[in-house]
């Protein structure tokens, strides 16, 4: 199970290639490497996204509800909205790798 596992700020901002991750379909921007972090789950995880670019969708599969991330634009899916106090905005956007592409 996931757990919250202190992240370190100062390296994550060491460690970060700079740019912009966009959606691997349709080129949208989609997130900032400046709200890029570690998040020890071994995804690429977020704390914000770029303008109305990423669409939420409320699951409810599995037994649960959880939040469903999608590229607003070609409607790609990205990954899932998670609760993490760990961060700014109190949430971590957990994503897929292969759903979005750096541009420096």
């Amino acid at each position: 199970m996931f757990e919250n596992r202190k992240i370190d700020w100062d390296l994550n901002e060491q460690s970060q290639p700079k740019g912009t991750y966009h959606c691997s379909q349709c080129s949208t921007p989609l997130f900032s490497s400046d709200q890029k972090f570690d998040s020890k789950t071994g995804f690429p995880s977020f704390w914000a996204h770029l303008g109305q670019n990423v669409q939420q969708h409320l699951l409810e599969t599995y037994g649960r509800e959880r939040i469903q991330l999608l590229c607003h634009q070609c409607g790609l899916h990205l990954g899932h909205l998670f609760p993490d106090p760990r961060t700014p905005s109190q949430v971590r956007y957990c994503i897929n790798a292969e759903s979005i592409l750096l541009q420096k």
